[in-house]
């Protein structure tokens, strides 16, 4: 089926309020949130907290558009010792499309709320 963002909705279809979190990170390339087929999903608000306590920490969000390269919306924006970066902005990301965060130390609690849109 063609991108929902691009042909509209056929009248049928569903939106929920969703969240995900995840607990101590890596310092890697980490998968948020992968956007299935028939799908737009708004993120509403984007949460990165450190919890190791080491200072000189940076964290980068981006998306992958149709699941290959990078599009970043933040870029090695510091991150305080237990301190924590919040992304406000509302982004909209379409089917195969893949939000990342990458950190570049260990320990990062990560938390994502979203809105799901279904199109049948």
């Amino acid at each position: 089926m063609a991108n929902p963002s691009t042909t509209g909705p056929s009248g049928i279809g569903s939106e929920v309020l969703r969240r995900v979190q995840f607990n101590g990170l890596g310092d890697s390339e980490n998968t948020i949130l992968t956007v299935g087929t028939d799908m737009i999903i708004t993120v509403l608000t984007l949460t990165i907290c450190d919890i190791a306590g080491a200072s000189g920490k940076q964290s980068t969000i981006f998306f992958s558009p149709d699941g290959s390269g990078a599009c970043y919306l933040s870029y090695l924006v510091p991150l305080p010792a237990n301190g924590t970066f919040v992304w406000n902005d509302k982004f909209v990301l379409t089917e195969t499309d893949i939000l990342k965060i990458s950190c570049s130390s260990t320990n990062h609690d990560i938390y994502c709320s979203y809105i799901e849109q279904e199109f049948a």
